[in-house]
């Protein structure tokens, strides 16, 4: 009951909170609309909001503006009939009206401290009317389009007759029994005049529902499957074959073997027109107001001289990466192999740039220091140093050379120092891959 209760509680809110908004913008049907209220709109410049009238007594006045049965009536109005029944109870209403008249006197507030200035609230409102405006705009061209004619109902119908089949529809009962000889001699029995409810709780091994008179449920013809059985098509089948009340000739299932009877059976049939009529009619109103959005765009597009660049939207969404992001992206990769293999993509794309030199010095240096691949690392090396010799990495390159697999520590990161312009930052321990 809690549960319940704050859901009404929370609905009550936010239908509130929503009459609030239209309050505070005027946009109930009695706004503005007598002298009442333009003489009560006279105490906030500018501003219109509810109108009394004569519809009984003043509930409340808000800067000299009075509320009266009209004003709670325009919010109830549009309020689900479980909101409204809420309202009933006297301090519920008493609630509604206090809130109403807060929700007034925090409008006018807002309005005096100058919030319509605010350019976020400015954007935000620019925005709001846009959309109610192409809403509207949409609404009303929809508004216009000619009807769909029951003419058209009833072509659709008899033209898609198949979509309109409904499945036939069968009521079994079975007796299971473990093999095909059993099966013929329970048949047998049933010919010669035992009753179906005595042998199925005599021979049936379904125990589930022996003693009920072996009842399954419905299948139908546009399924395999049976109640408690499951898959069993040649069950479906001799469902839709044999009649009423009639008995099968013993029938295999993934579980065992079976005899069926049929209590009632509905073979295929169509569903009425009237069953169907308002389906098609929606259908058909919306494949009319797909073309029309169709013809409207495409209008649209012409009117206004609509172009799409597709190659910039696929920049614009995918922008390209620099040789700097590629060479981060590089250094965040966890597994070194993979790292090495970015390292010499950058190498490659970008040979003469100052992040492809970087990446040229990290393959030796990942090889050396995480992989312990010193000949791959060696090579990698020389080669840096041959293809960049006025590289300020190359002093760091010839140390490696010198100290790798001894455990000394590279320059640059500890106490060696005299080192290259690149900050070899190394992947965390439990990153690092085991050689």
């Amino acid at each position: 009951m809690r549960g319940f209760a704050d859901s009404m509680f929370l609905n009550r809110s936010l239908h509130l909170s929503l009459a609030g908004i239209l309050l505070a913008f005027g946009l109930w049907g009695c706004a503005g609309s007598s002298s009442e209220a333009k003489k009560s709109a006279s105490s906030a410049p500018g501003v219109s909001g509810p109108s009394g009238r004569d519809t009984g007594p003043t509930l409340a006045i808000v800067g000299g503006r009075r509320f009266t049965m009209r004003d709670v009536d325009s919010v109830l109005a549009s309020a689900p009939p479980s909101i409204r029944e809420e309202y009933s109870d006297p301090e519920q209403f008493k609630s509604l009206v206090e809130r109403l008249a807060q929700q007034w006197a925090l409008f006018l507030e807002a309005r005096r401290v100058g919030t319509e200035a605010d350019p976020n609230y400015r954007a935000e409102l620019a925005g709001s009317q846009r959309q109610l405006l192409m809403k509207y705009y949409y609404k009303n061209l929809v508004r216009n389009l000619p009807a769909i004619s029951d003419s058209a109902v009833h072509r659709y119908y008899d033209e898609h007759a198949n979509d309109f089949k409904a499945p036939g529809r069968a009521r079994v009962r079975h007796i299971q029994v473990p093999t095909q000889a059993r099966a013929r001699e329970v048949l047998k029995r049933l010919r010669a005049g035992s009753t179906w409810d005595q042998t199925c709780a005599k021979y049936s091994t379904d125990k589930g529902n022996s003693k009920t008179g072996g009842v399954l449920g419905y299948v139908t013809t546009d399924s395999d499957l049976v109640p408690v059985l499951g898959r069993a098509p040649s069950i479906v089948a001799a469902a839709f074959k044999i009649k009423e009340g009639e008995t099968s000739e013993p029938l295999k299932s993934d579980r065992a073997w079976h005899l069926i009877r049929v209590d009632e059976q509905t073979l295929v049939g169509e569903h009425p027109f009237k069953d169907v009529e308002p389906r098609i009619r929606s259908l058909l109103e919306g494949q009319r107001n797909q073309q029309f959005d169709d013809t409207l765009q495409d209008s649209l597009k012409v009117r206004y001289g609509l172009v799409l660049f597709p190659d910039s939207i696929k920049i614009a969404h995918n922008p390209p990466q620099t040789p700097a992001d590629l060479f981060a992206k590089a250094q965040a990769e966890v597994s070194p192999r993979d790292r090495i293999e970015l390292f010499e993509g950058i190498v490659s794309r970008f040979p003469n740039d100052k992040s492809a030199v970087q990446a040229a010095f990290m393959i030796g240096f990942t090889y050396s220091e995480e992989l312990k691949d010193y000949p791959a690392a060696r090579k990698a090396f020389e080669k840096f140093i041959r293809e960049h010799p006025d590289s300020d990495l190359v002093s760091s390159a010839k140390w490696m050379l010198a100290n790798m697999g001894t455990g000394a520590t590279p320059p640059g990161l500890g106490p060696m120092g005299e080192g290259p312009t690149l900050e070899i930052v190394p992947p965390p321990d439990s990153l690092k891959s085991k050689p």
